[in-house]
């Protein structure tokens, strides 16, 4: 009786071991799911502190720019039909 016992002990010693592991990956996944997050939500705030910057400076770039975006704009044929040039587009 006492060897039956034993196995009795044993089974319900590998039950409890199995059902320790399975608890064990579900933390461990749900750390690596946090880490994750939190490494995207860093991504994020970063691309947001920064890429307004770089649109800014296209939009002033584009500004300066505008003549050299459309040569039409300034042509001598452009201005002699009673175009204002780049005045057009405001």
């Amino acid at each position: 009786m006492t060897k039956i016992k034993e196995e009795l002990a044993m089974k319900e010693e590998l039950a409890k071991i199995r059902k320790l592991k399975v608890e064990i990956a579900i933390e461990q996944e749900k750390i690596a799911w946090r880490k994750l997050m939190n490494a995207k939500m860093k991504m994020i705030s970063l691309q947001l502190k920064y890429d307004w910057r770089s649109d800014l400076r296209k939009e002033i770039l584009l500004d300066k720019f505008l003549v050299t975006l459309r040569p039409w704009a300034n042509s001598k044929q452009h201005k002699k039909n009673g175009g204002k040039g780049w005045k057009d587009d405001c």
